[in-house]
């Protein structure tokens, strides 16, 4: 009976170890994922009020046009991760929704509707 018993508790502990290692490789993979897909997440998240083109639904209010050059150089990073974090007007903050890297990524989207400088002239 002894015997079971030390058996038992070996085996727990064995057990025990192996979940506890895989948890840890399984967390480490997660670190290694590609990045978060700002294009994926903008179409899932804010394409319905600001468009798949960025320039905004005309019929709601106050829809700011990304592909606008005035209002891209009018914003900075930090404002516009703000703004998608807690809200502004009739949108919703998005905190509770997307990770840090997932905000990032939606940002880094925003930037890409930014109309491109001509070639050969600096700001």
């Amino acid at each position: 009976m002894k015997k079971t018993a030390s058996l038992l508790v070996l085996l727990s502990s064995l057990v025990i170890t192996i979940a506890t290692i895989q948890s840890a490789s399984d967390v480490a993979a997660q670190g290694k994922k590609k990045s978060a897909d700002g294009k994926a997440i903008y179409q899932a998240q804010c394409a319905k009020c600001h468009a798949e083109d960025g320039k905004g639904i005309t019929s709601l209010p106050d829809i700011p046009n990304f592909a606008d050059s005035k209002w891209q150089s009018s914003r900075t990073d930090k404002r516009i991760a703000e703004v998608i974090s807690v809200g502004e007007g009739i949108m919703p903050g998005f905190k509770e929704v997307l990770s840090a890297a997932e905000l990032g990524a939606v940002l880094r989207q925003v930037r890409t509707f930014a109309p491109a400088s001509p070639k050969g002239k600096s700001r």
